[in-house]
């Protein structure tokens, strides 16, 4: 049984939603990232991790502080902006997928795919369950919209066939079809 005209397929209203989602978390981080523009960094973080339970004296804790210490306001700034233009992206992704634009399933395919190479290389280097299975996710959902784009294809080929009209038979030999004065 095929779906209403008027539908949407289940799974691009799901995909829909996690790249909203996506956007949100961009979003958080972004205003998270310019909450801390005037702020001692390096006081924030050690408090941070005394918080949490987490020595600031062990080596890689004190490299990890010395490096967030490093960050300028600046580079805060310019993280948080590119932050906000992911989230931005994420927003427009979703919200065309929801309404079944064309043009988003096409950009989020794209946008699945070229991930994959560096988490292939991620896998390679750092083989874990976690990452084969994002990478089985990615590999799904470019399945689902390839599968989704070649299925409207096909049936907008059909429609326009259908627009058409049936096909025209030859006219007789010796008139044309172009000159209604031959009659």
């Amino acid at each position: 049984m095929s779906e209403p005209a008027n539908r949407f397929p289940i799974g691009l209203r799901t995909i829909a939603l996690f790249e909203a989602a996506k956007g949100v978390l961009g979003f958080a981080a972004a205003c998270g990232l310019l909450s801390l523009r005037h702020t001692d960094l390096h006081a924030v973080t050690d408090a941070f991790l005394l918080r949490h339970g987490i020595d600031p004296e062990r080596h890689y804790t004190r490299l990890f502080i010395e490096s967030v210490a490093g960050a300028t306001h600046h580079h805060a700034g310019q993280i948080a902006a590119l932050a906000f233009a992911y989230a931005l992206i994420r927003f427009v992704e979703g919200y065309g997928l929801w309404w079944g634009k064309h043009w988003a399933e096409w950009f989020a395919l794209l946008s699945a795919g070229l991930y994959l190479p560096w988490e292939f290389m991620h896998l390679a280097r750092h083989p874990r369950p976690f990452t084969a299975s994002v990478i089985l996710f990615n590999l799904a959902l470019i399945f689902y919209l390839g599968k989704l784009l070649v299925r409207q294809r096909v049936h907008r080929r059909r429609r326009a066939l259908a627009l058409s009209g049936p096909p025209q038979a030859p006219p007789p030999s010796g008139e044309s079809p172009a000159d209604p004065r031959a009659h």
